[in-house]
């Protein structure tokens, strides 16, 4: 769902995933990601119109999301995998997968 903050108007809803988690803003404010806790896949969606411009599939139990200095890279926490997702912001697409411990939830990124 968003909202216009000044009167609480609904703007648009958009389907998601099961159970969304989290959602952040990509650095630029282009994009708007979301995971999804009980399904295999992250959405993008473009700040603009609210519509969705991408799936991923990164895997069970997409959880937090951070993003690196420059704003190119997203890093997703990936519970079910045991793993974090890296995102190639540029391209929309999985650049690489970093092994993590079990069930990892939170992510910090310097």
């Amino acid at each position: 769902m968003v909202l216009d903050t000044a009167d609480l108007a609904v703007l648009s809803t958009e389907p998601t995933g099961k159970q969304p988690v989290t959602n952040a803003w990509t650095r630029d404010r282009r994009y708007a990601v979301v995971t999804n806790g009980q399904d295999t896949f992250a959405q993008i969606f473009d700040a603009r119109t609210f519509k969705e411009v991408k799936r991923l599939t990164i895997g069970q139990g997409g959880s937090n999301i951070g993003f690196s200095k420059d704003g190119k890279t997203a890093f997703i926490a990936v519970r079910g995998a045991n793993d974090v997702a890296v995102i190639d912001i540029e391209k929309l697409a999985l650049a690489s997968r970093i092994k993590a411990g079990t069930e990892p939830q939170g992510l910090i990124v310097r």
